[in-house]
């Protein structure tokens, strides 16, 4: 099998040079008989295994014997390995495409396809961001304390070992740069953790509290349609208005506009998000995004890598 490869090789050639060009499709012809069970008759394969034997005769008589006697063996082998490699190339694309990186689904080994990691961090540049501050809290982490679930929307298994509860503010850049994220974690997690998400609008910001308050009304008539919109909200976190809020209801969801407008405009789940904003306070957060993975606390935007970590040793207690 030794023109295969010689195709391989000179067809890879042949795209810098005519002269591979023409040994490549030499090949080619002499691998299309081989595979119809014909014998190859241009003598490619024989000028090849004379060039082999030949130079190696020179270099080392005993090798040059022993290849020249085992060519075909040799050749199958090298043939073999040749296909199993392009195997596990083609399913490390694959992987790299489907999951971020060439090693499958939820690894964080190194991946010859992105050395730096920029798939699995989503966003290498979260790295350099901070958090959206609360005004009048001390930003200590050592004071943050790990809230109850409450009645807050929620992601996953409720029986899971691992609860992630995340406190998030609609207008704030920095929630939005952690949502993807976020999202990667819960959809590769949801059976194995549960994840809690807490409005915790920043007073500052223009329409952070209506924000929460509108998805809160989506969460109460349609759960399962929640985090749609809430991913909605997050892509247009600079742009949110009042229109802009339900406007993306009727983008991104089934729910009643009609009930939803009456929901909204008359604040019937602002003490849902009151209730969020206390357990904030008692567990004195100081900035958006603060995610708690069980008792760890982690503020401001992470890597899906740093996250994904977290998770696995607390899934192994």
């Amino acid at each position: 099998m030794i023109c295969l490869l010689a195709l391989i090789v000179f067809g890879f050639l042949g795209i810098f040079s005519l002269k591979y060009r023409v040994i490549a499709l030499e090949a080619l012809d002499c691998v299309f008989r081989r595979v119809t069970l014909r014998k190859c008759d241009t003598g490619l394969d024989q000028r090849l295994k004379s060039q082999i034997t030949g130079n190696l005769m020179r270099r080392n008589p005993g090798v040059g014997r022993f290849m020249f006697k085992h060519f075909e063996v040799i050749s199958w082998f090298f043939t073999i390995l040749l296909v199993l490699s392009l195997a596990q190339s083609g399913l490390g694309i694959y992987n790299f495409v489907a999951y971020g990186n060439c090693n499958g689904k939820g690894s964080d080994e190194f991946c010859i396809f992105d050395p730096l990691s920029t798939r699995n961090n989503q966003d290498s540049s979260t790295q350099l961001l901070t958090q959206c501050t609360v005004e009048g809290v001390e930003a200590n982490p050592e004071n943050l304390i790990k809230p109850e679930i409450g009645a807050s929307a929620r992601f996953g298994n409720k029986d899971a070992k691992v609860t992630i509860i995340e406190f998030g503010c609609y207008t704030c850049p920095y929630t939005k740069q952690a949502e993807g994220v976020y999202e990667k974690i819960r959809n590769d997690f949801g059976d194995e953790t549960l994840f809690i998400y807490k409005n915790y609008p920043i007073n500052t910001h223009n329409n952070s509290y209506q924000a929460a308050i509108a998805a809160e009304c989506v969460r109460i008539d349609k759960p399962s349609e929640f985090w749609a919109y809430h991913k909605a909200l997050l892509e247009n976190e600079g742009e949110l208005t009042n229109n802009t809020i339900i406007s993306l209801v009727e983008q991104t969801t089934s729910v009643d506009i009609d009930s939803f407008n009456l929901c909204f405009s008359e604040g019937h789940t602002e003490n849902l998000v009151k209730k969020d904003i206390r357990a904030g306070e008692k567990s004195f957060i100081y900035g958006t995004p603060t995610l708690f993975i069980n008792d760890e606390a982690l503020v401001g935007p992470k890597t899906y890598r740093e996250i994904k970590k977290i998770i696995e040793l607390e899934l192994k207690k």
